[in-house]
């Protein structure tokens, strides 16, 4: 790890240098020297440290030092696990047998989140975090990208190096996953409370590096509030006190939450979406729709679906199943659904309907029937909204159950059995568990394509129902209907950082329901719902 340390603050002033000598060739300095003057032009000295973690809070096309990075690196730090794991999408490459199929290898696929996060995303944030008396505004910022960064990484893990990353070295003791939670709970408050007494234009010298929300602090303010309430609604089952003053903190501020989408867009530089090159370029498509997604899609007749997917060629949409038994010409098929995007679009952080379902879930919890149904009913139509589709009204309702999903190229992958009997329509008649299968129902249609959140929120709740991976190869340390609860540790940090690994793993089984180890199959922490 602490080569891959030094190698991105090499990337990093090796930037800041080349832009700053170009912006002040006619001034009579040093070329090879950079001055602070030189490093605050433009907010270059805090916004390419910010832009780079902004890059890979998600992992998106870059170029650094000739490295071209994006979607190979998206496509096994998500695309194979979180997306599958939800199945907002299926692997139809043959050659895909790992994470697809149950058979998590540390030095496979099941590396990538942890590596990038700490690499690329954390190292620029030590840098920062060194500046944080001379640039407040500024280090907060990058405090609520960290949080961003590994919320994510803890949430595939367990236990990871958090409250010593202040040391400047990547390679430190493992916090347990409630340390790292309670820890990002304290920099996401303090973070909050710094930038709402801030002037609204704090930000606007850095507008130029920022590709989320371009200098705009109050949106910048209600992510990190929408960020805190999703926080908080994940430990819901282990700390019900803790979940209830977090959450009423996010909905205390007076910048409100995010209703808008959180999207990474396109700069002028080189860019591509990562799930538009998998799905179009890589091979005959390295993935298609997902089944789960397009069967619940399908039993609602979701006027969503042209706007997420491309319909196959017999006009209906069709998704491949998680584990599927696939051929060569497998993916082939005319028949798929794709992910309908153009290598243009945004990167998806989180969607502005999020904040609607997660308040529906807090008033549900609390009590409040009547405004967690109108939560609910808001969050469907903010979905419809910003996809651009109409006929939410009538989509709200549909009171058909969902069914059996049918593989359009290979029978013996289907799902013969009917999936739920929740329907879009709020059931007033229904007890709070049908409610609540409801909501996060609409929060995993709302939030897609992002799986990581979907995937998370599968394993907190256990919805919405997912079709079972056709092919569990995990030799029974992962149960098929519980399915993956998290990724082994990867094996370049057992050797880069063995003695603190192995510390980690120990936290991992004390806080695990089920006292498991280092493989898919362990519960987290927050991991604790009564029902499984």
């Amino acid at each position: 790890m602490k080569q891959y340390f030094n190698a991105i603050l090499v990337a990093v002033l090796t930037l800041a240098m080349t832009a700053c000598v170009a912006d002040f060739a006619d001034r009579n300095t040093n070329p090879e020297q950079a001055t602070d003057e030189m490093l605050d032009h433009d907010g270059l000295r805090v916004g390419s440290p910010l832009a780079q973690m902004m890059a890979n809070v998600i992992p998106s096309y870059q170029n650094n030092d000739q490295e071209e990075y994006g979607s190979a690196n998206y496509q096994v730090a998500q695309g194979l696990n979180g997306n599958i794991f939800a199945n907002y999408e299926g692997a139809s490459n043959s050659g895909f047998a790992q994470n697809n199929l149950y058979n998590l290898n540390p030095d496979g696929w099941s590396k990538a989140m942890f590596n990038d996060a700490y690499t690329r995303a954390i190292s620029p944030w030590i840098g920062l975090n060194e500046i944080r008396e001379e640039a407040p505004e500024a280090v907060a910022l990058a405090d609520i990208l960290k949080v961003a960064v590994l919320s994510r990484v803890t949430d595939v893990y367990g236990p990871i190096p958090y409250s010593q990353l202040t040391t400047g070295s990547l390679t430190v003791a493992y916090d347990s996953q409630e340390q790292v939670y309670t820890q990002m709970f304290k920099e996401l408050g303090e973070a909050i409370d710094l930038l709402s007494a801030a002037p609204k234009t704090v930000f606007a010298p850095i507008a130029g590096f920022d590709r989320v929300f371009y200098g705009d602090a109050v949106k910048w303010i209600q992510f990190a509030n929408t960020l805190r309430l999703r926080l908080a609604t994940r430990v819901a089952y282990v700390n019900e006190e803790l979940y209830k003053s977090e959450a009423a903190a996010a909905l205390a501020n007076e910048n409100g939450l995010l209703t808008e989408n959180a999207m990474l867009h396109k700069g002028s530089g080189a860019w591509e979406n990562p799930i538009f090159v998998i799905e179009y370029n890589f091979n005959d498509g390295d993935a298609k729709a997902g089944a789960t997604i397009v069967t619940y899609m399908n039993s609602y007749s979701d006027p969503r679906r042209p706007a997420f997917f491309t319909a196959g060629s017999d006009g209906n949409y069709y998704g491949v199943r998680m584990g599927a038994t696939v051929s060569t010409d497998y993916p082939k098929s005319t028949l798929w659904s794709k992910v309908k995007c153009t290598n243009d679009d945004p990167l998806l952080w989180m969607s502005g309907a999020e904040s609607f379902f997660l308040k529906a879930e807090y008033y549900l919890r609390t009590g409040d029937a009547a405004q967690a149904q109108e939560n609910y009913e808001a969050g469907v139509q903010k979905s419809f909204e910003l996809w651009g589709v109409s006929g939410a009204d009538t989509y709200l309702a549909v009171t058909d159950p969902v069914g059996t999903y049918t593989d359009p190229v290979t029978s013996g992958n289907s799902y013969n059995t009917a999936l739920t009997a929740v329907s879009v329509a709020w059931d007033s008649q229904s007890e709070d568990e049908g409610h609540l299968e409801q909501i996060i129902t609409q929060k995993y249609l709302a939030g897609f394509p992002e799986g990581e959140e979907a995937w998370a929120e599968f394993r907190r709740t256990g919805y919405p129902r997912v079709i079972p991976v056709r092919t569990n190869n995990s030799g029974g340390t992962i149960n098929t209907d519980l399915q993956v609860r998290r990724l082994p540790y990867p094996i370049e940090e057992s050797q880069a950082n063995g003695a603190n690994l192995t510390s980690g793993i120990a936290l991992l089984r004390q806080e695990s329901a089920n006292n498991g180890g280092d493989n898919g199959g362990t519960r987290l922490w927050w991991d604790k719902n009564p029902r499984f």
